[in-house]
């Protein structure tokens, strides 16, 4: 006979199967069976004993750690918690009756009685808490409500989405205007009176708007919540799809909302990843902005971004930062104006990360000129014109630096890229004077103005990259002819000294016969691609598939969205990293 712990393990892999294999939506204009890999039925799903289910013989807490990881599965694989709007006219007073979605916590929390019992014990299962405006603001409240109910005093995940909603012509505004439907502010602060008693158990916190009216909303209210002692991810993102932002905007599109504020009584001790989209706060007396380990500010005008002093005391007080992401914003004003030596460390031990030995935090007592971002890992720099990224890169050692994306345009970047970009910084001295560049191992262009020489110069540089992304839409054509010899006029660079170290590229926008010659030049200069990363958008048939194949080990498409990872195959480990504060197993 079975043993029970096998056929437990048995109906275990069999439901996990069938996660891995469901159905996935189709691709708009992949109809070519070879881009897709046929998918194998389900295995026969095998049934408990007639003695009883064996999974109900396993103690609660792992029962509990079960559920936790199939939720964690579910949202690694991006489901959504969705509401029924058939359910809407149900009685409000049954909690059952609002938890409609089908999301995994409440599908096993409908199972039986004892799953019942274990899944609502288990805090970890409804601490994702997703609210909305508009017309699903009812079911998103409601359910909010019966989520906070549970959860008990575990750290909490929220998210806020506003749309716009006007119930007289029953619809959702897809676009930004000036009229503020007064149902949607109202919802707004019923969220808010909702959430902030819970502002000690915040642990990520993320609000998300069209209008900046919204945001004014609920930046005044978070300037009076409790601390937030446990929170560590902070994101205010303003996305105003129709307004035309220039490119470093001189002032705030939005007068009687420019006022900044303080947000949580200055106490978020734990803050480690802050992304500010289109939304500003009071830079000079705001506290908290330190002991970072990812900063984005995004989409600033020049009156509401933070100081010279302000930016680089930031960076200076995170001495563990990983990530750095300035897409048009950074420090106030231009380059010139900017003083000649960085504001002098702070003298505060609360700034010194415990992750990060005391010799990498360490800075001069005296006033310098630039400071070392010791432990920088990845550099996103989108809408900036040369001026501000030399004033910047002339002020900061990256010598961790793995990961550079770049995002320019409208500008012409060759000065730039061979005065200040690949140039060894003016503060090295020495015989060996290296490019800051030297040690990158991943290398993202979306967009980047310059001539084919500046290219070669720039690849000549990245001598130990392992991995580019290229965007054909985007890119000018030397960008990667000049993988192909004696298609680039002026460029005599032997392509075997062109990327040595490459292994792996990632494209969209590109055709078969691109690369085909790409992959072809980089075999006979004995630096074969072990790895392409191809768009569903690119042009390629069914022959260019089988060649590609043929020359390179591996070969995956992708949809082309700029927000796309890609992975190999995800080891055990990354599917089985969950939480499990509280399991004591």
């Amino acid at each position: 006979m079975i043993s029970p712990l096998s056929s437990f393990s048995r109906i275990i892999q069999s439901g996990l199967n069938q996660l891995y294999w469901r159905d996935e939506p189709e691709i708009e204009g992949a109809s070519d069976d070879w881009k897709y890999p046929k998918k194998k039925p389900p295995p026969h799903v095998p049934q408990p004993p007639a003695e009883g289910c064996p999974i109900n013989s396993l103690p609660p807490e792992i029962l509990s750690w079960i559920f936790v990881l199939g939720q964690q599965m579910e949202l690694d694989s991006e489901s959504s918690h969705g509401t029924d709007d058939s359910d809407n006219n149900s009685d409000d007073s049954s909690v059952e009756s609002i938890l409609v979605d089908d999301s995994f916590q409440v599908t096993v929390s409908h199972v039986c009685k004892h799953w019942r019992e274990v899944a609502l014990d288990t805090p970890a299962l409804w601490s994702e808490i997703d609210v909305e405006t508009g017309r699903q603001a009812a079911p998103s409240y409601r359910r909010a409500s019966a989520y906070l109910s549970r959860t008990k005093e575990y750290p909490l995940s929220i998210s806020i989405d506003v749309n716009d909603w006007d119930p007289d012509d029953e619809s959702v505004y897809s676009e930004p205007s000036d009229h503020h439907p007064p149902e949607t502010s109202a919802q707004l602060q019923e969220i808010m009176d909702l959430l902030l008693p819970h502002t000690s158990r915040w642990r990520k916190f993320k609000l998300a708007a069209e209008s900046y009216f919204y945001f004014h909303t609920a930046l005044v209210r978070l300037r009076n919540a409790p601390p937030a002692s446990l929170l560590e991810f902070l994101e205010l993102h303003h996305f105003d799809e129709d307004e035309e932002l220039e490119p470093g905007p001189h002032f705030f599109p939005y007068p009687s909302h420019k006022t900044p504020f303080v947000l949580f009584g200055n106490n978020a001790p734990k803050l480690q990843h802050v992304s500010l989209y289109g939304v500003h706060i009071d830079w000079h007396n705001t506290s908290f902005l330190k002991n970072l380990h990812s900063f984005e500010l995004a989409y600033h005008s020049q009156d509401v971004r933070p100081s010279f002093d302000e930016f680089f005391t930031i960076l200076r007080s995170s001495p563990g930062l990983r990530t750095l992401d300035l897409c048009m914003s950074g420090p106030f004003g231009f380059p010139h104006e900017w003083p000649a030596f960085l504001p002098p460390p702070p003298h505060d031990d609360r700034y010194h990360d415990p992750h990060v030995p005391v010799a990498f935090a360490t800075q001069p007592s005296t006033l310098d000129e630039y400071m070392t971002l010791s432990r920088l890992h990845e550099l996103k720099l989108s809408y900036q014109s040369p001026e501000e990224l030399a004033g910047f890169l002339s002020r900061v050692s990256m010598p961790s630096l793995h990961t550079l994306e770049i995002n320019f345009e409208d500008h012409e970047y060759t000065e730039f890229i061979q005065s200040h970009l690949i140039s060894p910084p003016r503060w090295q001295g020495g015989s060996s004077r290296e490019s800051r560049l030297t040690n990158l191992k991943e290398l993202k262009i979306v967009q980047l103005p310059c001539t084919p020489k500046a290219i070669a110069e720039l690849y000549a540089t990245l001598v130990n990259l392992e991995t580019i992304e290229l965007d054909f839409n985007t890119l000018d054509e030397p960008f990667w002819e000049v993988f192909i010899p004696t298609k680039v006029p002026g460029v005599t660079m032997p392509v075997n000294q062109l990327l040595p170290a490459l292994h792996t590229m990632k494209v969209r926008g590109s055709s078969g016969d691109v690369l085909r010659q790409i992959v072809g030049a980089r075999i006979e200069a004995g630096l074969p691609l072990q790895k392409l990363y191809i768009d569903f958008g690119s042009m390629i048939n069914k022959e260019d598939d089988g060649w590609l194949r043929e020359k390179v080990d591996g070969l995956e498409y992708f949809e082309g969205s700029d927000e796309d990872d890609y992975t190999d195959d995800e080891s055990v480990g990354s599917i089985i990293e969950v939480e499990m504060d509280g399991f004591h197993l």
